[in-house]
């Protein structure tokens, strides 16, 4: 009987010349992501309301590139908020008037907000979920739009490990990233049969301006830490590349990424 050879392994997809439109990209988790897309070759459009911080990180990536980084890809900075329609839909075809294609939406744009609820400023509230929530919806809807017509595409969708387990103090922001899994997971149901490839990413503790923005008190970070290493956003990056690079049979569906010693939550 003849011996059945397995089929050959599909190699990792090459991210040069890809474009991706990244949100949130002014700092932190964003803007890691961004320079982990550009140093593998893939144009970036970044999109947040900073656009000074974008415009600078953009000059810095230039000048990577021209010290040795001729494989780099190009940047675009896309001045807007997330809660905007008017401002997601432009950007979503600036991208595309610009590279004339779109291959990868990292959906990351988002804030927290750790107070007890019986304590908390409704107004705040309603800024995170416009931002967590309904501004993720637009991404999505706007720029999976643009990915159908073409039959392929990468979507990555920033969550939290509060997306997975509640915390005292957190129960806004919990319920926002609860939302933000439940939406990936329903739209990769959605579009995965399409050729759409829809990861949802679960960071725990990562150092970045979060925590400042987040009214975090001081003894948290201790006290979900206990003494371990905290993650840096280029950790998180490196776990979003890896999810962009597979071949199109291959979904990573959910990435959770907590520090080694991160046991809660």
């Amino acid at each position: 009987m003849a011996e059945q050879r397995q089929p050959a392994a599909r190699p990792l997809a090459d991210l040069h010349e890809r474009v991706a439109l990244v949100t949130g990209a002014s700092s932190g988790i964003g803007e890691a992501i961004t320079e982990e897309l550009v140093r593998a070759g893939a144009h970036v459009a970044m999109f947040a309301r900073r656009g000074d911080r974008m415009r600078q990180l953009g000059e810095r990536m230039a000048e990577e590139a021209k010290l040795g980084g001729e494989h780099y890809g190009e940047t675009l900075a896309l001045t807007g908020d997330v809660r905007e329609e008017a401002d997601v839909r432009a950007a979503v075809q600036r991208t595309l008037d610009h590279w004339g294609k779109l291959d990868i939406l990292i959906a990351n744009a988002g804030f927290g907000y750790r107070m007890p609820l019986v304590d908390s400023d409704p107004a705040r509230w309603k800024a995170m979920i416009d931002t967590n929530v309904y501004g993720l919806l637009l991404t999505l809807k706007y720029g999976v739009g643009a990915m159908l017509e073409r039959g392929s595409g990468n979507v990555v969708v920033t969550s939290s490990v509060a997306g997975r387990v509640p915390t005292p103090r957190g129960s806004a922001y919990c319920g926002t990233k609860f939302a933000a899994t439940a939406i990936a997971d329903s739209l990769r149901q959605e579009v995965g049969p399409k050729g759409i490839q829809v990861t949802t990413i679960e960071p725990g503790v990562v150092i970045s301006e979060f925590q400042a923005v987040a009214e975090y008190p001081p003894d948290i970070l201790p006290a979900m830490l206990q003494g371990a290493e905290p993650l840096m956003p280029l950790d998180i990056a490196r776990a979003v590349a890896f999810a962009v690079q597979q071949p199109a049979h291959v979904g990573i569906n959910e990435i959770v990424v907590r520090p080694t010693g991160q046991a809660h939550p």
